[in-house]
């Protein structure tokens, strides 16, 4: 019996042996894990390892690259601009944007930004005011110089839509409410001033030689008057 049960525990791995042989098993795993050529997590093609933490910072680096170039050409969009008014982004969906957007004349630009970002934009700059218009979602129109064909446009817009009640807006630094914008589109174009002005000069030279032939008939009018009229 005595040899029986010697001959059995040679047979049978003794507890320190599995021990070291699990232990064994353990440390080639982890050494595989973290092997550069190793199939593990975080590993590229090329077989090296890539820190979650740079990718991040990829990723950050990216997104304030690309908030940075929206804020500039904001930035830039607003240098020519004449006049700026908003309406609630609520509601409005892609396609009616794009309607809108092949309805305004050129220099007109409907535009949507986040809060954050159009402030930044405006920083420093004559349309600070924006500041207190910028608090929910809205959709922007910036406007070089055709106001009246601008707002005439947006207003049929919102007939058709059914939606584009105006919230505000901005012109020389004067804030201006929705009844304000409305008169704001009253007013004529450049173009029609221009036309205005260009038709007064022409007819400078006519209107002045009209009112010199009238002051020189007064003139001989006053002439013969006093020739013929008695001594005294």
């Amino acid at each position: 019996p005595t040899g029986r049960a010697e001959k059995q525990s040679e047979a049978r791995p003794s507890r320190e042996m599995k021990t070291a042989a699990l232990l064994a098993l353990s440390g080639a795993a982890v050494a595989s894990a973290f092997s550069p050529t190793g199939p593990a997590f975080g590993l590229q093609a090329s077989g090296r390892v890539t820190p979650a933490c740079s990718l991040t910072g990829l990723q950050m680096a990216k997104g304030y690259d690309e908030k940075e170039e929206i804020v500039n050409n904001v930035r830039d969009r607003l240098e020519s601009a004449t006049l700026i008014f908003s309406t609630g982004l609520e509601g409005i969906n892609m396609p009616e944007i794009n309607a809108l957007r092949n309805s305004l004349p050129e220099g007109t630009n409907a535009m949507v930004i986040k809060n954050r970002l159009l402030k930044r934009a405006v920083r420093g700059s004559p349309w600070i005011e924006v500041n207190d218009m910028a608090t929910q979602s809205n959709l922007w129109l910036v406007i070089d110089d055709d106001l009246q064909g601008s707002i005439k446009a947006f207003k049929k817009w919102g007939k058709e839509t059914k939606k584009g009640d105006i919230n505000g807006g901005i012109m020389e630094g004067v804030v201006y409410d929705s009844k304000g914008i409305d008169a704001l589109g009253e007013l004529p174009s450049k173009d029609e001033l221009y036309a205005k002005i260009a038709g007064g000069i022409a007819a400078l030279p006519t209107n002045l030689a009209r009112l010199t032939k009238e002051a020189a008939g007064q003139k001989m009018a006053r002439g013969v008057k006093l020739a013929i009229a008695p001594d005294s």
